[in-house]
């Protein structure tokens, strides 16, 4: 209702060439987030718990690249996550949340994304929580051992993928749709 005197405020964020690269990395997150290999060959649940785990997952890999070296995210990281937050505030609302119940849903899902994206980056600088496989298993498997080279396949698939979009530039990136290889795929080399 007041969105006129944001945009006057902080100006219109929504027509900057980072915000339309943001809406079109978190379009290729979540296509790649919803391919059915995941939850048919790996098992994670497909419910909604399940699904916003693996775009956390998918905004992990890409958010870990485009943050600088210092580790502060950058321009485009932000819009990308604002992006996030905004379709997921938008899908709260069509699915019939009401105004007073989006607020605390979206600060909720919040605290949960920032507690993965700590807990991921953990896991792979092996400080205090364990290996990625573990942080795998206990966020899409709730620590059933019997899961964990599943765990083990989903690691080395985020692996692969961090040290693939470690070498493609953000202009490759913005030319094309296909930001993450298919699960499965194999590198060229072997």
């Amino acid at each position: 209702m007041l969105d006129w005197i944001k945009d006057l405020l902080v100006g219109d964020k929504t027509g900057t060439p980072a915000y339309r690269l943001a809406n079109q990395l978190y379009a290729a997150t979540i296509k790649q987030a919803r391919q059915s290999v995941f939850y048919r060959e790996l098992g994670v649940a497909d419910t909604v718990p399940g699904r916003f785990e693996m775009v956390s997952l998918h905004m992990f890999i890409l958010l870990d690249q485009l943050s600088d070296t210092q580790g502060k995210p950058d321009i485009l990281a932000q819009q990308l996550v604002d992006v996030m937050f905004q379709d997921m505030d938008d899908v709260a609302r069509e699915t019939g949340v009401g105004d007073m119940g989006v607020g605390p849903r979206i600060k909720k899902l919040a605290r949960s994304f920032q507690s993965r994206l700590e807990y991921y980056k953990e896991a792979i600088e092996g400080e205090s929580r364990g290996t990625l496989p573990q942080a795998l298993n206990d966020i899409f498997f709730e620590n059933d051992k019997e899961k964990l080279p599943k765990a083990e396949q989903l690691a080395a698939y985020v692996t692969k993928e961090q040290k693939r979009l470690a070498k493609i530039s953000l202009h490759d990136v913005s030319q094309g749709d296909q930001l993450f290889e298919p699960f499965g795929a194999r590198d060229e080399g072997e």
